[in-house]
């Protein structure tokens, strides 16, 4: 069986220990001191707090994704559904749920894989939500803090940017916070410009309103070691250097390294090294299952902009105006680059952090160039 898992947030056996991060989050939580959790995508930034939860056995919590909400009553339906799903772990019955929050007309399923109840909300009056009706709606949360250890966490929460009343929301909210001390809240965020400009902008509601944690790499050698136990479980053995040539490749993206490890294990067998043609035949693994939605990209792109690509997949986004950028790149002029970078930004193509511009997976990157793209 195997033994990698990525893609989905994992605790227990399936987390890889990081003993510095979680003994911080630990602290965080027993002071009630909120927090903002910044960390690229599949960094682990949600298994980490979701692992730190599970060795507090008397902490309540509830996890609120954000992402992908276009509405406000869909991020009001999150919050319920979460705090639903809260009680039914906590103990409580479903018929009890039903009956005690008959006003959001709850309705009820049982997941056909874990058994466990799962929640929906069907809000009548969405149309009248506005955002002083987060007040209303934070209230139950509130008044469980004072009965329990209490942890709220909003996942990706830079995404509450994206809705219409955006300013309204995130003031609401700030303003119903702060008047919930017996809560922790923490606020998961993977876009560090978004993040930023909530959390370190004087102008904005959230400033300073939360003790900052970034969540990055695990260190090699810790991930190694882990890494190796797994590998061993299926009597598989790694040459030298192997598991560096995938951290190179996956960029030491957490949830990446595991998808090259679960690739590569199933490209080798019981009894065999791994080495470099097995990381080239898994690597190629992915490029096959990618290739339809990565050429859909491509597609979608002007010549120039994949040129721009090219170019960062060859020597990297540090520097993008330098001549050694534009000669890998073949784009010609600097404020070329520049328009195009925007794009491909605006598009989630690539993100752009403190060290330059990035991937938004690093195969995307492998998968460019070892493509016959013609531009």
């Amino acid at each position: 069986m195997n033994p990698f898992t990525y893609g989905v947030v994992v605790t227990g056996e399936h987390f890889c220990p990081r003993p510095a991060l979680v003994k911080t989050l630990h602290g965080n939580i027993a002071s009630r001191q909120n927090c903002v959790i910044r960390g690229g995508r599949r960094m682990g930034k949600t298994s980490a707090v979701l692992e730190a939860l599970r060795g507090r056995k008397k902490t309540g919590h509830m996890l609120v994704n954000c992402w992908g909400k276009t509405s406000l009553a869909g991020f009001v339906e999150a919050i319920y559904e979460s705090f639903l799903s809260y009680q039914s772990r906590k103990g409580l019955s479903m018929e009890k749920i039903l009956q005690a929050f008959a006003h959001l007309r709850p309705k009820a399923s049982v997941d056909p894989q874990s058994g466990a109840p799962t929640f929906s909300i069907d809000l009548s009056d969405r149309n009248h939500i506005r955002p002083r009706s987060l007040e209303k709606v934070l209230e139950p949360i509130g008044e469980e803090g004072k009965k329990t250890t209490f942890v709220v966490v909003f996942d990706e929460f830079q995404s509450l940017m994206q809705l219409k009343e955006c300013e309204a929301v995130i003031a609401t909210l700030r303003g119903a916070i702060q008047l919930q001390p017996e809560v922790t809240y923490f606020y998961l965020g993977s876009m560090r410009n978004e993040m930023d400009e909530l959390f370190n902008n004087p102008n904005q509601p959230f400033f300073k309103s939360a003790a900052a944690i970034t969540v990055g790499p695990i260190r090699r050698k810790t991930f190694s070691d882990y890494l190796q136990d797994k590998f061993a479980m299926g009597r598989r053995k790694l040459k030298a250097g192997v598991l560096e040539e995938i951290f190179d490749l996956a960029q030491d993206v957490t949830g990446d390294v595991q998808q090259l490890c679960s690739e590569v294990w199933n490209s080798s067998h019981r009894g065999k090294t791994v080495d470099e043609n097995t990381i080239r035949s898994a690597l190629n693994r992915i490029h096959q299952t990618e290739n339809e939605s990565n050429s859909r990209i491509i597609d979608l792109l002007t010549p120039g902009q994949v040129r721009v690509l090219m170019g960062i997949a060859r020597v990297g986004g540090r520097h993008p105006t330098s001549i050694e950028f534009l000669n890998a790149s073949g784009v010609g002029q600097p404020s070329s680059v520049a328009k195009a970078l925007q794009r491909l930004t605006r598009e989630g193509i690539l993100t752009r952090g403190v060290d330059g511009y990035h991937f938004f997976s690093p195969f995307f990157r492998t998968w460019l160039l070892t493509s016959d793209i013609q531009v």
